[in-house]
């Protein structure tokens, strides 16, 4: 019967079976395939080596055996009928522990183990020579010896092919332990490679966080400095959410053309900067709405005050044409009319003066509303590349981790593997070593 193979061998079979069901370790098993089939190559070769050994033995014994007749016819001639019957009986004794034994061999003889050695001849011939038929102890001292012999034989083939099959497991040991630690020396370096790349992708986080420390500071001066010199920021999202919903819908309603089309909604302006004169002048042409809608009701007062300057000049003119042409006014009349017309000219003067004063307001207002909204739109945009960029690098950190992670599960798997594969040897080894020699 075939001998069972150890536990420890299960196992190995057990958990290759599993490695060879992941893609990961298909390299490792056709590996372990050539060494085992080179390590076979080799058994059968020495086993074809033993083998040819034998036959050169067997032929050597044949001459010995033709080269000496003269022994064995003197043996024939002095023995009688009972000593020719244990004559024989001694040489079917040592034919069946030859047979006996190449059959044990044979028997233990499996693929990864080499047949023992045959018998050696020359020891059984020399008791044949010497055994003498009238001697019964001699006789049987010599098949005690020779069962002794045989006994000694069979344990020898059995010691010779474990021995063969520990060794070739040995070497198959060593090859698994070869590419195990080539493997773990490559996650090593990996692992030091991703080490370095995340220590550069962490300066890079820290280099970005700085910036975005500077740029808070830079803003927070910004508000100190708005603070410090009295101005107001005027319009926003957050103020004309409410404000331009109207806004827009009468501006809607003033846009539409004859053939009933609409004209787009202009685009809401951003917050600005304005001192509290403007802010106030602002807010007194105009208190609801979004910042251009305001300065549009500006324009349309300051219009709206030069036409009335307009009329109210056409008038004093038509009314000075008719003082001219009506003489025969009272001096009362002229009197009220003098007033009227003073009155008139004082409302004019302080009309210009209140449309010159809005127009360089206005004028003022436009320089800077163009000029901290160029400034508004470069932070921004500034603002956009680095959160992009901060994503960027934070999706990159994210991914370095996963991997590292999965380089350092893999780690622990081969080095978990490799403990076994050593307490394997070592157990194989202990037992080695408790087994007689």
């Amino acid at each position: 019967m075939p001998r069972s193979r150890p536990d420890w061998m299960e196992s190995g079979g057990v958990v290759g079976s599993r490695r060879r069901e992941g893609k990961k370790y298909a390299v490792e098993d056709e590996a372990l395939d050539k060494i085992a089939k080179e390590a076979e190559a080799r058994l059968a070769q020495r086993r074809a080596a033993r083998a040819e050994a034998r036959e050169l033995r067997l032929r050597e014994l044949e001459k010995q055996q033709q080269q000496n007749p003269e022994n064995n016819d003197d043996a024939s001639d002095v023995s009688d009928g009972g000593s020719g019957g244990r004559s024989s009986s001694t040489r079917a004794t040592s034919a069946a522990a030859t047979a006996c034994t190449n059959s044990v061999a044979g028997h233990h003889h499996t693929p990864g183990t080499v047949p023992p050695p045959p018998p050696l001849p020359q020891y059984t011939r020399h008791s044949s020579e010497e055994s003498n038929p009238d001697d019964p102890a001699s006789s049987k001292d010599l098949r005690e010896l020779e069962e002794k012999f045989r006994g000694a034989m069979i344990s020898n083939a059995q010691l010779d092919n474990e021995k063969t099959q520990l060794t070739y497991q040995v070497e198959l040991l060593k090859d698994v332990r070869a590419d195990i630690t080539e493997q773990l020396t490559q996650l090593k370096k990996e692992h030091k490679k991703k080490c370095s790349e995340h220590e550069q992708l962490r300066k890079v986080y820290a280099k970005l966080q700085e910036e975005s420390r500077k740029l808070r500071r830079v803003l927070e001066q910004r508000d100190e400095l708005i603070q410090e010199y009295g101005l107001v920021v005027v319009g926003g999202v957050a103020e004309e959410d409410e404000e331009d919903d109207e806004a827009d819908e009468d501006l809607v309603a003033r846009e539409e053309t004859e053939d009933g089309l609409v004209l787009p909604r202009p685009v809401p302006m951003k917050r600005v900067l304005l001192s509290q004169e403007a802010a106030e002048i602002l807010e007194k042409g105009a208190a609801k709405g979004s910042l251009e809608w305001r300065l549009r009701r500006v324009v349309e007062h300051k219009r709206e005050l030069e036409d009335e300057l307009r009329r109210v000049n056409l008038e004093l003119e038509e009314q000075v044409n008719n003082q001219r042409l009506n003489n025969c006014l009272d001096s009362n009349i002229q009197k009220e009319a003098n007033k009227t017309v003073n009155e008139y000219k004082f409302r004019v003067q302080r009309a210009e003066a209140e449309v010159s004063s809005l127009q360089a307001n206005v004028n003022r207002l436009e320089v800077l509303v163009t000029r901290y909204k160029t400034q508004v739109e470069e932070l921004e945009k500034s603002e956009e590349e680095l959160k992009v960029e901060k994503r960027k690098l934070q999706r990159e950190l994210r991914e370095a981790q996963g991997r590292l992670e999965e380089l350092e599960t893999t780690n622990s798997h081969l080095l978990r593997r490799f403990e076994k594969l050593k307490n394997a040897r070592s157990n194989l080894l202990k037992d080695l070593s408790q087994d007689p020699v």
